[in-house]
């Protein structure tokens, strides 16, 4: 019987990361030699992080979150007319719940907090995306994502419709209540605008910190190596003295 490859690789990303790997390599043997080529993709499907688990279950337990967040990430995109802040506010609305219920998970699961802000990120970034908004809603995210940086903070700020001037027949009154409406929309969207650029300032500390983290690593096992190159250059030294003893 041929395999259904769409349904297994919906299962296997369902997985713990603990056991995505031994899954993949199961299914890259159940696969027929005629299906060879699918069989080589399968195996190159890399063991997702805790993140990207992280919202691939999410995908699944909070189906209609994902759902509303994908739909506001692509209007979002797409930038059509008066419904962009809509889509801004339902997209900041979904994001809050999924990273309230990624919180309530890694919890139970023993999972850092770092991992709930990258799938935080993950997910923002997958809803934006073309590319990976269809990965995301069918739970098979398979990296983690970065979210959009400033400039595509900016593109969203250019896409955003222009304020409605007031008819040139009202009074004054109305004039003012007008003005105060645009004013305080304003408001709303600088606002909103600071939570997505201090979001990006959040995952650029992040990357700041796993970069210094990487090259203390990297300094470290430049210390052993120099310090096992010291000691071996002392044993050949002592070779080479024992050498010419006996000579």
């Amino acid at each position: 019987m041929a395999v259904d490859l769409e349904a297994e690789l919906d299962r296997l990303y369902q997985l713990p990361p603990g056991e995505f790997t031994a899954a993949r390599n199961e299914l890259v043997r159940s696969l027929k030699e005629d299906e060879n080529e699918r069989a080589e993709e399968v195996k190159r499907l890399r063991k997702p992080t805790v993140a990207v688990w992280l919202v691939n279950r999410l995908a699944r337990e909070r189906e209609l979150d994902v759902q509303r967040l994908a739909k506001a990430g692509e209007a979002l995109m797409k930038g059509e007319g008066g419904d962009f802040q809509q889509a801004r506010r339902e997209e900041q609305q979904a994001l809050s719940r999924l990273a309230q219920t990624a919180k309530q998970v890694a919890e139970r699961e023993k999972v850092s907090a770092g991992a709930v802000d990258r799938a935080a990120d993950t997910l923002r970034a997958a809803a934006l995306s073309n590319e990976h908004r269809e990965a995301l809603l069918r739970g098979r995210i398979a990296q983690e994502l970065e979210p959009p940086g400033l400039e595509a903070l900016a593109a969203l700020a250019r896409l955003a419709p222009p304020q409605r001037a007031g008819r040139s027949h009202a009074g004054p009154e109305a004039k003012g209540r007008g003005a105060l409406r645009e004013t305080r929309e304003r408001v709303r969207e600088l606002q909103a605008g600071e939570r997505e650029l201090a979001a990006a300032a959040r995952a650029l500390a992040r990357e700041a910190k796993r970069a210094e983290q990487e090259a203390s690593q990297l300094r470290k096992r430049a210390d052993e190596a120099e310090s096992h190159l010291a000691e071996l250059r002392e044993r050949i030294a002592a070779a080479k003295e024992e050498v010419a003893r006996l000579c």
